[in-house]
């Protein structure tokens, strides 16, 4: 690599030699130059131009790699590291993801933190993975999933900020009341679901997820593992003790297996919105349903768990694969791209307006934004509208709208622009970069006057229409209601003479 490689975990979580952290360490010192930071350290650090970071010997070993927090730490610049990586098991720390997704700005992350606090909440599974999962529901209402468990039978309740079979319970009704088990604890007995539900929960806000429980989990758990979509194996786990969690945390044994095409269909329709969200590091979990048939279970973001395990069990190079992708990957050019957008960016440019969406103030819309929302925008358009990506390093950082303002005949020269860029890359030009172009687009296609909605508490967005030649022409007062707030909107135009 042209420049180097920073990780981040808490090697004491990885006491194991056989460890896959501690594989994917060993390797990676192989292959570059390589730094270390621990999670834990992340609680203190201050973001600047640099960050205190262990480098790594050429040849780790594992009595080495469990002692590296104990090293003598450089003020590495943040400049000389070309991609970071973090595998740091849950439950998370509060606050640790936003820590991490400040240092996005500054670091190229194999897998963004921003968007792994998106995949960590419950709904999310559902959202891109719902045709291929069991029956699901996330919720905290127990009238609604007594109702769901009702519908279902037996269901698996899971926690999301945890990891190797942790927060998994299996749920069942009983003519004295509930029961659940787990595979490291004993079997819990309660008279009343939300009392249960309760003591699941543990005090998280995010809702538990439940799904229905498939009789097929005797076939064992198949791992697919996967980077920017290409499939570089699988294997299967099952319990050695017959337990229906058949995690290797809980007892299960490895084995070889082959994909098919139950596999192939599931991961080829969601892994790009995946992708498009930074999260290109994936482990896919399949569990056999009722019918015989392989269906999602989870999907695990940024976790190095199973390319080890690959080459152990199929002889392959699943470990090179990825050293060689995160090589490509920090070798991909910087240079800013403009180019008209197709359906294969419906899920980035979703997922930067839902950012949004989200951080408030921003846009009048409050809804959960997916690629089927860009798709039917796409189809409404105008053949003199225009929807802009920018791309940088192959990844969808921004993109623009230039539509018409009506579609009443008197406003055919009329359009309307609206520009979003990924709140990571923001202050680098990217919306200026689109707005020139959406300005260029509209002048030479004929049109002679621009219009701009802009929420009012949003003052950077006015500067920017100002900056390109918009002028405020007045301010719709208590126009808009969101969130239990009024908000004015600020109109600006744009004319050509």
């Amino acid at each position: 690599m042209s420049k180097d490689l920073l990780l981040i975990c808490d090697p004491c979580s990885y006491p194991t030699a056989d460890s896959d952290v501690a594989a994917f360490y060993r390797a990676a010192t192989n292959e570059t130059t390589t730094w270390h930071v621990s999670a834990s350290a992340l609680a203190s650090f201050k973001t600047g131009r640099t960050i205190p970071a262990i480098r790594l010997p050429q040849r780790l070993h594992h009595a080495d790699f469990t002692q590296l927090d104990r090293g003598t730490t450089t003020d590495l610049p943040l400049t000389q590291i070309s991609a970071a990586f973090c595998r740091t098991l849950k439950p998370f720390q509060e606050g640790y993801l936003d820590r991490l997704q400040r240092l996005e700005s500054s670091l190229r992350f194999l897998n963004r933190p921003s968007s792994k606090k998106r995949q960590m909440e419950a709904v999310f599974l559902n959202e891109v993975a719902g045709a291929f999962t069991p029956p699901t529901l996330c919720s905290h209402d127990p009238e609604v999933i007594e109702r769901f468990i009702a519908d279902q039978g037996t269901v698996v309740a899971k926690r999301s900020n945890s990891t190797q079979a942790q927060g998994v319970y299996r749920i069942q009704r009983t003519t004295s009341g509930w029961t659940t088990d787990h595979a490291r604890e004993p079997e819990r007995r309660d008279t009343s679901l939300p009392e249960l539900l309760k003591a699941l929960q543990l005090g998280h806000q995010e809702p538990l997820q439940f799904s229905r429980f498939l009789r097929g989990t005797t076939a064992g758990d198949k791992r697919v593992v996967v980077v920017d979509g290409t499939i570089l194996g699988a294997f299967r786990r099952r319990s050695s003790r017959g337990h229906w969690v058949n995690n290797r945390a809980a007892g299960g044994l490895c084995t070889a297996d082959t994909i098919g095409d139950d596999e192939r269909i599931a991961i080829a329709e969601t892994w790009p919105q995946y992708r498009a969200m930074g999260l290109r590091i994936l482990g896919y979990d399949f569990l056999m349903n009722d019918g015989g048939r392989w269906c999602i279970s989870e999907i695990n973001a940024g976790n190095v768990g199973g390319f080890k395990r690959l080459d152990a069990l199929s002889q392959t190079n699943a470990m090179g694969q990825l050293l060689s992708w995160i090589q490509a990957f920090a070798e991909r050019p910087e240079a800013l791209r403009l180019r008209p957008a197709t359906a294969s960016d419906h899920a980035a440019i979703a997922w930067i307006y839902q950012q949004a969406i989200d951080a408030g103030g921003i846009t009048m819309d409050d809804r959960r934004f997916g690629p089927e929302d860009v798709a039917l925008k796409r189809i409404d358009h105008h053949p003199r509208d225009l929807l802009l990506v920018a791309e940088k390093r192959d990844e969808v950082v921004g993109w623009g709208e230039l539509k018409r303002y009506s579609n009443r005949a008197g406003y055919q020269y009329t359009a309307e622009t609206s520009v979003y860029v990924h709140q990571s890359e923001q202050g680098r030009g990217i919306g200026s970069a689109i707005q020139r172009q959406l300005i260029q687009h509209a002048r030479q296609q004929g049109d002679c006057h621009l219009v701009a909605k802009v929420v009012a508490c949003n003052p950077d967005s006015v500067a920017f229409h100002q900056r390109h030649g918009y002028r405020i022409v007045g301010t719709q007062q208590r126009i808009g209601r969101l969130r239990n707030t009024w908000f004015d909107v600020v109109i600006l135009e744009r004319t050509f003479s």
